[in-house]
């Protein structure tokens, strides 16, 4: 009888690939894409696990599962204004980040935007949002009017 010989790389991915497994079966998630490298997955919650809500759920489950702080937004401007959530901590000995994609609001003039104090403004396509405002997306239930 001969015993197979696995790797030290290989031994590593599959470490991180059942570290993955347990947590995404723990958080009884689905519409994930999951990418793995040795000692990281990378957890996408798409579109197919539903809309911003659930999966904005998703995310914050997926991370507290992985012992992981808030999610928190992250924002890009420019041409196409792009906003996601992420969070990330550690399942095993695996580091864990997870991100889901948001929709962000599209008006007339350019990007709706939301302030600190939850004042709201049109942001001219190409420009950036003041500091610490972020985009409106798909999570907030009323974009409600520009200020």
């Amino acid at each position: 009888m001969s015993i197979p010989v696995v790797s030290g790389e290989a031994a590593a991915m599959a470490a991180v690939l059942l570290d993955t497994a347990v947590l995404i079966e723990q958080a009884a998630a689905d519409g994930l894409a999951v990418t793995c490298d040795p000692g990281r997955s990378r957890i996408l919650v798409t579109s197919m696990a539903g809309g911003a809500a659930r999966r904005a759920a998703l995310v914050a489950a997926l991370g507290e599962l992985a012992g992981a702080g808030r999610y928190r937004q992250c924002d890009i401007a420019g041409e196409r204004p792009a906003a996601w959530l992420e969070t990330a901590g550690r399942a095993g000995g695996t580091v864990i980040e997870v991100t889901t994609v948001l929709a962000v609001r599209a008006v007339p003039g350019g990007t709706l935007a939301a302030g600190p104090g939850g004042q709201r403004a049109v942001i001219a396509a190409g420009q950036q949002p003041p500091p610490g405002w972020r985009w409106v997306t798909d999570l907030d239930d009323d974009p409600g009017e520009a200020a």
